[in-house]
């Protein structure tokens, strides 16, 4: 039997879907340093040491425990650990942001 590229296609998307990959609204725990912050957007770039992923998450006045006031005290090579969720637009919105 010969299956074509599509059906191919859709049956490698359909087992994708099905693992457990985070879905936008699931909480992500997080750990890393800070590389950036950018005080007049509400972002901060976050560098987790282990993986050397990147990503940058935005803080808003409902992140816990702080929110916006611990944006104004991060720098530079902070150590820093929280928990963010995805948004559908792939934008990283911190829940938790607590410097160590």
């Amino acid at each position: 039997m010969k299956v074509s590229r599509l059906s191919y296609l859709f049956l490698v998307l359909f087992l994708f879907s099905n693992i457990g990959i985070a879905v936008a609204g699931d909480a992500v725990p997080f750990s890393g340093v800070v590389k950036k912050v950018i005080a007049d957007k509400n972002k901060v770039g976050i560098k987790d040491p282990k993986t050397k992923k990147r990503f940058t998450v935005i803080v808003n006045e409902k992140t816990q425990p702080d929110g916006l006031k611990t944006l104004a005290s991060l720098k530079k090579k902070d150590n820093v650990a929280g928990k963010y969720t995805v948004t559908g637009a792939g934008l990283y919105i911190a829940l938790e942001l607590v410097k160590k």
